[in-house]
């Protein structure tokens, strides 16, 4: 088991994740379950970013990427930063969906192990994932 904030997700989410050197990464249709998880119980969402992730392979596309605290005040109450934090997490992921071809993004910066998964017979969609990150007031 692993000490990461992340791990105090419930069990049906954490059991949804991919779990690799200590990081989580979630399908990004998972990744409103994550979010409203997280809100649930008081941990701040980060954000994060979509990654390549095969048996072979990781790999991550920092520029396909969420933010949600670059504009929350640390002043803020915590109760308040966790909403915002899941409210601009929510929106931001909506137009990373509507603007963004996550499968071509992953099939440009990683043909490598794109190739080697589909020569595997995997499934590309398989492959993409969204690391993400919370964190907790104590």
């Amino acid at each position: 088991m692993t000490d990461t904030v992340e791990s105090r997700l419930p069990a049906d989410i954490l059991a949804k994740a991919d779990l690799r050197h200590n990081e989580y990464a979630w399908r990004v249709d998972d990744l409103p379950d994550v979010i409203a998880a997280a809100r649930a119980l008081g941990l701040r969402n980060i954000g994060g970013q979509l990654q390549i992730r095969t048996p072979d392979a990781i790999g991550e596309c920092d520029w396909i990427d969420i933010d949600a605290c670059q504009l929350i005040p640390p002043v803020l109450p915590w109760e308040a930063q966790v909403e915002m934090a899941a409210n601009i997490s929510l929106q931001a992921l909506a137009e990373l969906k509507a603007e963004v071809d996550f499968a071509a993004e992953i099939r440009e910066a990683f043909p490598g192990p794109v190739e080697q998964l589909l020569a595997d017979g995997g499934r590309l969609e398989d492959a993409i994932w969204f690391v993400w990150y919370v964190d907790a007031e104590d």
